[in-house]
């Protein structure tokens, strides 16, 4: 199976904006949830760097194991083989060794809060990141998910941005350094967020 989406940062005074012109085009709410991902990769980060990830996502009482393969496209829609395979709480444990034996230990977490918007295949979620801010995403085919952006979004440039682009930036505009900013954010809520500058 294929993931295919866009993405972008929107300032959060746009949110409620944006979702209003996706309910008046027949969006409606599928989910908010609080989603705990968990990344797997080499101590260098290689899997992240190449465009791979190994992911254990938890939400509530569901959690889903994921891998993304090698972006497949150009630099304006991000195209990839996607795998899912859901866990039991019972097996979940289990799973995490067997990822570490293999040379894949935990790199780095995030909490974040996902709203999620659907009508038909497409998916538009809106994910309010540590440090980084509201990320906006959408997913389906190349040509629908760029009609949704244009209409509901049109001051935003979207394309296939990557978490070290997003973070880069935040750095940039802050004028801090990872490590500040993930002590201010260990600080506010008591999350460690772990070796998330090891993919910068």
């Amino acid at each position: 199976m294929y993931e295919i989406e866009i993405r972008t940062l929107i300032k959060k005074s746009d949110k409620n904006q944006i979702i209003e012109k996706l309910v008046n085009n027949g969006f409606s709410l599928a989910k908010e949830v609080i989603q705990h991902d968990i990344m797997f990769d080499k101590e260098d980060g290689q899997l992240f760097k190449s465009g791979c990830k190994i992911r254990l996502r938890i939400e509530d009482d569901n959690k889903e194991l994921t891998y993304k393969g090698n972006l497949l496209t150009s630099i304006d829609v991000s195209k990839r083989v996607e795998l899912n395979i859901p866990v039991d709480a019972s097996t979940e444990n289990d799973i995490t060794d067997f990822i570490t034996i293999l040379g894949y230990p935990v790199l780095f977490q995030i909490k974040k809060k996902r709203s999620e918007y659907t009508k038909g295949n497409i998916s538009v979620s809106f994910d309010e990141w540590p440090i980084i801010g509201c990320i906006m995403e959408i997913e389906g085919t190349e040509s629908e998910i760029k009609e949704i952006a244009a209409l509901c979004a049109p001051a935003y440039i979207f394309g296939n941005r990557r978490l070290k682009d997003f973070f880069t930036d935040k750095l940039k505009e802050t004028n801090k350094t990872i490590e500040q900013l993930k002590k201010e954010y260990k600080a506010e809520t008591g999350f460690d967020l772990g070796r998330v500058e090891v993919i910068l």
